[in-house]
């Protein structure tokens, strides 16, 4: 801990603060930024060349102590021993190296079920675009001999989007029965909004009538907008914001941290949380890739 004019600041403030004013001298570097003196003289405009020499080595290095102070390291759960767990998963490699964020949860016998939201109405492209569109709850369930599988190899065998890959990191904590039924609550709109368009999509798939298949069109076009549905949104709620709101109803640290989170990728948000969160256990699952240890190490945004 640096106390800064009476405010105790720790590490993490710090290089923030290190980054952010980089990122400042770059801007004004960048615009050209310049005064005169009184004689006229211009002064403080500072060339290209300079900006590519010391600007953007100065980016890298500030970014990478923000990775350092970052890093987390396997740790058990401080929270008192309780009938299930709660697992926040991600992959590393997922979603083309920004990550794939799921949750699972435990029971009292040790069976696991698994959630992993994606999109499903819009394609990639669209999605990239900014573009909301109903997502997919997929749901996986295992019995206590895969669930422990899962957690020692990191492999994940199921059916359903994303349910069938490798998996890295996970912060973990015990958490009561009515902590179990709570997050399974959480999860109906999902399902439900999923199942509603399925029907939907099905009567204008079977739709023959142009004016009636021109309604079902437009009836789902507004439910991938409908702000009262949880659809999905890569920017704004994709798989690691529908696993921390999860979270969120059951866990006052994840309540505080989505209030407060600046990071965009899963991994980012992954490590950020369990920073804050001390009492969160910290496991890797498996044996990590250089790839996956790299992603794992630099995505942090």
């Amino acid at each position: 801990m640096i106390k800064k004019s009476g405010i105790m600041m720790d590490i993490n403030d710090i290089i923030k603060l290190s980054v952010d004013q980089c990122i400042s001298i770059y801007k004004e570097m960048a615009a050209g930024i310049h005064k005169k003196d009184e004689s006229g003289h211009v002064y403080g405009l500072v060339s290209k060349k300079f900006i590519i020499k010391y600007g953007f080595p100065a980016l890298a290095i500030g970014y990478l102590c923000l990775c350092f102070s970052m890093r987390l390291t396997v740790r058990d759960t401080s929270f008192a021993e309780k009938e299930c767990m709660l697992y926040y998963i991600v992959n590393a490699d997922g979603m083309k190296g920004l990550g794939h964020s799921i949750l699972m949860i435990t029971d009292e016998e040790g069976g696991g079920t698994v959630f992993s939201f994606n999109g499903m109405q819009r394609s990639l492209s669209e999605s990239f675009a900014g573009k909301s569109g109903v997502g997919k709850l997929s749901v996986g369930t295992m019995d206590a001999d895969e669930t422990e599988i899962f957690l020692r190899t990191g492999n994940l065998c199921l059916e359903g989007d994303q349910l069938t890959d490798n998996y890295d990191m996970a912060l973990y904590r015990p958490v009561t029965a009515e902590d179990y039924q709570m997050i399974l609550e959480q999860t109906v709109p999902y399902r439900e909004a999923e199942e509603k368009f399925t029907v939907l999509y099905g009567q204008w798939i079977m739709e023959e009538n142009a004016d009636r298949k021109a309604k079902y069109e437009q009836a789902l076009e507004q439910m991938g907008q409908d702000k009262n549905l949880p659809v999905y949104q890569i920017y704004t709620n994709n798989c690691d914001h529908a696993a921390r709101k999860l979270i969120s109803s059951i866990d006052p640290d994840m309540q505080n941290y989505i209030q407060h989170t600046r990071r965009i990728t899963p991994n980012g948000n992954l490590k950020a949380f369990g920073r804050k969160a001390e009492k969160w256990g910290v496991m890797t699952l498996g044996k990590q890739s250089l790839p996956e240890k790299l992603l794992m190490f630099l995505v942090s945004f």
